[in-house]
């Protein structure tokens, strides 16, 4: 057996267990019922809502960049997230740095570091959105559920204050973790770690204006995701309050976010969505089946957006091949949202 059937072997594994270990002691009967019972409307609006996300996910990371249009980024965003979506340990997050170099010349180690950063923040805005939401649902002097949450808030902001010291040791540490499961032998893989390094050890910095675009665009990113969540689970029936759509979708996108050896985020979602919202009051049965059925969903939703994606970028990198020796390198759109000088994070 060669190295990356067993790795693919693994990842079916992990992600089986998971899948199981939600599965286990739920009603058959009544799961089924709350399947068939979907609703169209909701759906549809579910659809819309996801193709704003992927919208806006590309004109946040478009700020970042100095080289990308925003319908390279965005066409890029739409590939990555059906990749990450079914590679082990969300390897398809590489193939955002890796497009945008391809098909716009975008510098890839700084593309890297914003990726990393991009994702960071992400968790916490999750964190923050969570505790306050928890900290509503649950009420003042809940001590485990503060503990945890604030806990939680607490090391994620600790991990964006030192953020460059701890990025040169993640780098470190994922680039042991890849050569020990033999991923290192892919030149593309190879050269992506050898491009972080390299942004790690930068001392380039993102702007003020810059920062406020991550951040802004963040909370804009996090707040329709809520919005998609609760469609979906509209869509399956289940009208939950705002506060815990927040925290029992927040804990799923966290556990997704998580580098486990599985196939995707298939089993890390399921196990995050019914842990958290069975902690704020959703019946077992029904967090594991809304819990499968935005999985699901999600993917197929993935999967659509990836296609045309793929296209656009094909197209542009023909382009781009065709023009690329005599390519004087801009300084982006003239009314673009940031001063798009190429620095690092």
């Amino acid at each position: 057996m060669s190295a990356r059937t067993r790795r693919v072997a693994v990842g079916a594994l992990v992600s089986t267990g998971l899948l199981l270990a939600v599965l286990l002691g739920i009603d058959g009967d009544a799961a089924w019922a709350r399947l068939r019972a979907a609703d169209p409307t909701w759906l549809a609006a579910s659809f819309a809502v996801s193709a704003v996300v992927l919208w806006a996910r590309g004109l946040r990371f478009w700020g970042l960049c100095s080289r990308s249009t925003p319908t390279q980024v965005t066409a890029a965003i739409a590939v990555q997230n059906a990749l990450t979506r079914v590679t082990p340990l969300r390897l398809g997050e590489l193939s955002l740095p890796y497009a945008l170099h391809r098909v716009a010349d975008e510098p890839a180690a700084p593309a890297l570091v914003h990726l990393v950063l991009v994702r960071l923040v992400e968790l916490w805005v999750l964190l923050c959105a969570a505790g306050v939401a928890g900290l509503w649902w649950f009420g003042a002097g809940q001590g485990v559920a503060e503990g945890v949450l604030l806990g939680g808030l607490a090391a994620m902001t600790a991990v964006l204050v030192w953020f460059r010291p701890l990025l040169r040791l993640g780098v470190t540490a994922v680039t042991a973790a890849v050569r020990r499961l033999g991923l290192d032998a892919r030149p593309v893989i190879a050269k992506a770690l050898a491009a972080l390094a390299e942004a790690a050890d930068s001392s380039a910095r993102l702007d003020a204006r810059r920062r406020r675009w991550l951040v802004g665009g963040t909370l804009a990113v996090m707040a329709l995701q809520f919005v998609l969540y609760g469609c979906l689970l509209r869509a399956c029936g289940l009208a939950l309050a705002p506060a815990q759509v927040v925290v029992g979708s927040a804990g799923a996108q966290v556990a997704g976010a998580l580098p486990v050896i599985s196939v995707g985020s298939l089993g890390t979602h399921e196990t995050g969505w019914t842990a958290a919202m069975t902690w704020v009051g959703l019946g077992f049965t029904d967090a594991v089946v809304s819990g499968l059925f935005t999985q699901i969903v999600t993917l197929v939703f993935a999967a659509v957006f990836a296609a045309p994606g793929w296209l656009a970028l094909h197209r542009a990198g023909r382009g781009f091949a065709a023009e690329r020796p005599a390519r004087v390198p801009s300084s982006g759109p003239a009314a673009g949202p940031t001063n798009r000088d190429g620095e690092g994070a």
